[in-house]
């Protein structure tokens, strides 16, 4: 048999979910597909994929063996791009994940300043579903927040701190007042990232030390943090606001910082990818170049949030003497 093409069509089956679609994206038919699969199980002497006429899934050693042939096809293709010396200079489409629980505000700007430096690596960026559930295989690399280190067996970066702001519009807080402890938020409509793990636990520091916060009445939930901010300033609820997605908001006044007197613990941001060795040239240098480059600009967000802090009203307005620009 074949081994190469045995592994190869395992792995587009599993990530397509299909033979005929694996067939098609490996240019082949697809009965050579099942026989490559089929030949593969019999030299394993185990089964790989539970087909039914619906659905293709991995079975238990099936996952177990996709994760080796993953590792197998991608320091092949690393091997053969050595081979060619296509990593001396980074090339190609650089395939970005981001999940709903990382801050998208700097990736226009990262991804500009890094093609300036690489203008051969075009972009593709994808927003990213649950987590748990992602092939990285989908992606070149994965960006998300999380308040826990990313699972050891994928290589990762931590790239920074990055924290939220419970905001509302002053048009919900006057028709549905202002909540003045955590227990009162029970009491009000709230919206929060879908997909993210952590989205339902809002974790705070306040007078009382640490303190969590279930959101209970949720009225929207989504994976878009310009929808959020928009839903938020349109009056629908009560919502947790990325740092650099709030703040033009409170300078301008059309979002009051809700429960001021408390401060949403801040989380990590992490990039993640396959293997750390013999990375291709376009995913090693973006890794590098977010390492460079992002914490900085985290930094400055927190430490500008910092400063308007200091100038808030304990209401969580912005004084009217506090001009934009000297809230940058």
């Amino acid at each position: 048999m074949d081994m190469l093409q045995g592994i190869r069509a395992f792995a587009q089956v599993a990530s397509a979910g299909s033979f005929t679609a694996a067939a098609q994206q490996l240019a082949i038919g697809t009965p050579q597909v099942s026989r490559a699969i089929a030949d593969l199980e019999t030299h394993l002497n185990t089964r790989l994929l539970n087909r039914t006429t619906r659905q293709v899934a991995l079975t238990e050693a099936g996952e177990r063996y996709l994760f080796h042939c993953e590792a197998i096809l991608t320091r092949l293709a690393e091997a053969e791009a050595e081979a060619l010396g296509l990593n001396s200079e980074p090339s190609g489409t650089l395939k970005i994940g981001v999940t709903a629980s990382f801050d998208r505000h700097h990736l226009p700007h990262l991804i500009s300043s890094y093609q300036e430096r690489y203008p051969q690596v075009s972009v593709s960026v994808t927003l990213a579903q649950q987590v748990t559930e992602i092939p990285l295989s989908h992606y070149d690399v994965l960006l998300l927040c999380s308040s826990n280190p990313p699972e050891p067996r994928m290589a990762s970066e931590c790239l920074g701190a990055t924290s939220s702001i419970l905001c509302a519009s002053s048009d919900y807080l006057a028709r549905y007042g202002v909540p003045q402890t955590l227990t009162d938020l029970k009491q009000h409509r709230c919206v929060r990232l879908a997909d993210d793990l952590s989205s339902n636990q809002w974790m705070f520091d306040g007078p009382n030390g640490h303190e969590a916060f279930s959101a209970g009445h949720t009225v929207l939930q989504c994976n878009l943090s310009d929808m959020l901010n928009d839903s938020v300033q349109a009056g629908l609820g009560i919502g947790p606001l990325p740092v650099s997605v709030g703040m033009p908001g409170l300078r301008t006044g059309s979002l009051v910082r809700v429960l001021p007197e408390y401060r949403m613990k801040a989380r990590n941001a992490y990039v993640l990818y396959s293997s750390a060795r013999h990375l291709d040239a376009k995913i090693r240098t973006w890794v590098e170049f977010l390492k460079e480059a992002l914490p900085q600009r985290l930094a400055n967000d927190q430490a500008a949030f910092s400063w308007l802090v200091t100038t808030f009203r304990d209401d969580g307005t912005m004084p009217g003497n506090v001009t934009q620009n000297q809230a940058l």
